[in-house]
């Protein structure tokens, strides 16, 4: 296949109501959107997804960064050549996250345009990307996702309906709250599997402290424990706890996942296809995991583009563990693809369709679309 010149990128930004918000230990999560991107080059159209779930506002801010930031740079590169096109972005707008002291903007914008790239090398080769990039696997184990602290009995027969074989559980409300969210999911399902999500709610101390109880309840791993990520913190939890360790969604870019994934006692790195570095830097990562004690389980917590790209890379690399998935409601997730993310055991599926996300729904599009911009080559 010959170069072809990026000539279009367009935006759009989807919404979808909640009934209910769904509770975080920071924040909580009052209505699902998605972030869309579209890059347009050899008459086919890749698509990619950015992370924007918080703050609300984010939307906002992803449109300027992309048009106004990385559109520029993009524009008329060759959209076959991934890699080179976000080492690119990355050595032009580095500096500016450093100095704007928003590291995350920027890397949530330019995983867009990977995922869309990768997408599109997919497309113009008629085929799945997972196919270009080599299948290790045909489907890759599912645990689920955003079990607690509300619906958690509701939650958990749904994660038993789909056949899953574990669940990952969000605490850090307190105490009372965390162990009354582990035995309803004991409750409802006694043998399942448990992980926990703590989302960096606590100091050092705090996280020794509910490890400990933790463990005596049969959580096989813990997600985010401390306040800052900080990798000697980390190694300190493990060290006086025993307890192993997952985390990776807000760290960015490859150096930096390297020093997370070889701290003492991590077991599970949960880098975000559409935060850290889109499937290239995650790909460059999986190369680098052999002799950590570490597989790549990467994290999603949004809409059907980048659960797509989770389930790719993660049946394209040796070093795999486990995908996401969230049981609750997201009809950004579930509206907008076809064929959806079959599950067979327990196991997702590697996506067959063309590219990575192969059709969207344009209806579903269209009826959850608030907003939509682009820029062009010229």
């Amino acid at each position: 296949m010959s170069g072809q010149l990026i000539e279009r990128i367009v935006a759009r930004v989807l919404e979808s109501p909640l009934d209910d918000h769904v509770p975080m230990s920071f924040s909580q999560l009052s209505v699902r959107r998605t972030f869309l991107v579209e890059v347009h080059a050899g008459g086919e159209v890749g698509i990619g997804e950015s992370w924007i779930n918080y703050p609300n506002w984010a939307a906002t801010e992803r449109l300027a960064t992309l048009l106004e930031g990385v559109a520029p740079i993009a524009l008329g590169r060759d959209a076959l050549d991934p890699g080179t096109l976000l080492d690119t972005l990355v050595a032009a707008l580095g500096g500016v996250g450093r100095q704007w002291g928003a590291h995350g903007p920027i890397w949530q914008a330019i995983s867009s345009i990977d995922i869309a790239l990768w997408d599109l090398r997919g497309r113009l080769s008629g085929t799945s990307t997972a196919q270009t990039l080599g299948p290790v696997r045909d489907s890759i184990p599912a645990y689920a996702s955003g079990v607690g602290p509300t619906k958690v009995h509701e939650l958990t027969e749904r994660a038993l309906e789909l056949g899953l074989t574990a669940v990952k559980t969000k605490i850090g409300f307190g105490r009372e709250t965390d162990r009354a969210t582990i035995a309803a999911v004991r409750e409802a399902a006694p043998n399942i599997r448990i992980f926990a999500d703590a989302n960096q709610a606590w100091t050092l101390d705090e996280a020794i402290d509910n490890a400990t109880w933790l463990q005596e309840e049969g959580v096989e791993w813990l997600e985010e424990p401390v306040s800052g990520d900080d990798p000697q913190d980390l190694a300190a939890l493990h060290k006086v706890t025993g307890m192993p360790l997952a985390g990776g969604e807000n760290v960015y870019g490859l150096e930096n996942l390297v020093r997370l994934v070889t701290t003492g006692g991590l077991v599970q790195a949960q880098p975000d296809v559409a935060k850290s570095g889109g499937l290239t830097v995650l790909r460059r990562l999986a190369e680098q995991l052999g002799g950590t004690g570490c597989v790549l389980s990467p994290h999603w917590y949004s809409g059907a583009i980048g659960l797509r790209a989770s389930i790719t890379l993660a049946t394209t690399v040796a070093h795999a563990g486990w995908i996401e998935l969230d049981v609750r409601a997201n009809p950004l997730r579930d509206d907008l693809v076809t064929g959806g993310f079959p599950l067979h055991e327990g196991n997702v599926l590697a996506p067959t369709a063309a590219g990575l996300v192969g059709d969207l729904d344009a209806d579903a599009v269209n009826r959850f679309q608030v907003h939509s911009d682009e820029r062009r080559f010229s």
